[in-house]
Parts: C-alpha cells; sequence; structure tokens
C-alpha cells in the first residue's frame, strides 16, 4: 500500500544535528525501515518536503517518522502520514459511484 508523508523541518534544529540523525539512523539499519520502501523522498528549498512510501502495514510506516523522531528529537515542525494511490486510480472509483449514484 502506498503512504504519503507530508513534513516540515524544524529551523532551530541545525543542518549538522540532521545529517548526524541521518547518518545514525542509516548507520544503524533504522532508514529506510524494514518492510518499507522509499519511492520518492523530495525536499524543498524551504525545509519541507514529502516521502512516498510502500509498506504493507502502518507500523512500518509509522516508523519512517518516529525513527528521525527519536534520532533528532525537534526535528520537524509537523507531519502529515496518509495512505495514497494514484489519481488515475481515484478517478476511475469515483466514476464508478456516480453510475452507481445516478
Amino acid at each position: 500500500m502506498l503512504f504519503l508523508i507530508y513534513w516540515e523541518l524544524n529551523e532551530d534544529i541545525d543542518a549538522m544535528a540532521r545529517l548526524q540523525a541521518a547518518e545514525k539512523l542509516t548507520a544503524a539499519g533504522l532508514f529506510p525501515p524494514q518492510n518499507v520502501e522509499i519511492l520518492r523522498f523530495d525536499t524543498t528549498p524551504d525545509l519541507w518536503g514529502v516521502t512516498l512510501v510502500e509498506a504493507g502495514d502502518v507500523e512500518g510506516v509509522s516508523n519512517v517518522i518516529n525513527s528521525w523522531r527519536i534520532a533528532c528529537p525537534g526535528i520537524f515542525k509537523s507531519t502529515k502520514i496518509s495512505p495514497a494511490r494514484p489519481v488515475q486510480e481515484a478517478m476511475e472509483a469515483a466514476a464508478e459511484l456516480i453510475k452507481k449514484l445516478s
């Protein structure tokens, strides 16, 4: 199942602390978490970004964010996680509902 994670970094956490957290997580084999495939991991110059993952359960998806929180407390200003699907699939499902309800 696809999950989309939106995150905003806390500007009060310096770049070196974020880099050290990344090194710690990768060295420990915690990023990416087991049973999670990272399809996209994108950032912007304004310190927010999105991560698109495929995972079989919520625990793996939660570990994507929680591992960063543990490795670098306060790293995020905000996060949002939601199941996701391609727009084409959503449009097809909506069209089927419309047909059934018309």
